[in-house]
């Protein structure tokens, strides 16, 4: 007799115990359905984008080098951010008057909202009057992702004649010198150029590696200003580029 009750109360036993063990692994299941542990993927820039190559937030790296062999020049990582004025009164990154631009940019298209803390402080001395230039390199040379339209940054002028370039290198190695414009305002100011049509950096009918290098920035000294010590700022540095022609298979290219 005792033995059926010890089986009887085992059985039953075992039964609870599925059904417990069931009960939890269908529940986990359904927490698994439900898509609480899925991963979000990214989706890839497609179209004009702003693309970041550099906030100036950690420039210590940068250099410059001047024609001139008077004076000192140099680089410096400088607190501070754009601080642009109208009609007396500051104005933010979207032109509202009375409000200066945040300590923290909105998120670009790679989701990372940049620190504005710092500037890229440049100082150099010109002598020899519409000779003398300075070159700011950055460590290394940035490869612009997609077909560059548009380079944008911001300035600090000191009311010099001094014209401002950037530089860059083609898929074939030759160097491109494009005018941003002179330096002869007051504050700051966002500067831009447009990279012209027949600078080579795509092509329409295969995917190849044609992109644009960024060289550095230089400014030439203007013939008709007085030699002495000069400085500018520099901040936010941008490229408009376009993404839709860089969409394809990465992995298979025709540069074989």
């Amino acid at each position: 007799m005792n033995r059926k009750l010890k089986a009887t109360a085992l059985s039953i036993l075992i039964g609870a115990l599925v059904l417990v063990f069931g009960n939890d692994t269908s529940f986990l299941h359904a927490q698994d359905n439900t898509g609480t542990n899925q991963t979000t993927v990214k989706e890839k820039p497609d179209g004009l984008v702003v693309d970041w190559l550099n906030d100036f937030e950690e420039c210590e790296d940068w250099r410059a080098e001047a024609t001139c062999p008077l004076g000192e020049t140099k680089i410096r990582k400088y607190p501070g951010k754009p601080r642009p004025m109208k009609d007396g009164q500051p104005i933010n990154e979207n032109n509202e008057v009375g409000k200066e631009f945040a300590d923290k940019t909105e998120p670009d298209e790679n989701g990372i909202a940049h620190d504005n803390k710092f500037v890229l402080g440049v100082k150099t001395y010109f002598m020899d009057r519409g000779f003398d230039r300075v070159e700011v390199f950055p460590p290394n040379e940035y490869i612009i992702r997609g077909k560059a339209k548009e380079i944008k940054l911001w300035v600090l002028g000191r009311k010099f004649r001094h014209t401002l370039f950037v530089k860059v290198r083609d898929y074939r190695g030759q160097i491109h010198k494009l005018k941003i414009g002179r330096l002869d305002f007051w504050g700051w100011r966002e500067m831009s150029v447009i990279i012209p049509g027949w600078l080579p950096q795509s092509s329409n009918y295969a995917v190849m590696d044609k992109n644009l290098h960024f060289v550095s920035f230089f400014v030439e000294s203007d013939r008709f200003e007085a030699p002495g010590p000069f400085y500018f700022y520099m901040d936010q540095f941008r490229v408009v580029t376009d993404m839709s022609e860089f969409t394809g298979d990465e992995n298979i290219k025709d540069n074989w």
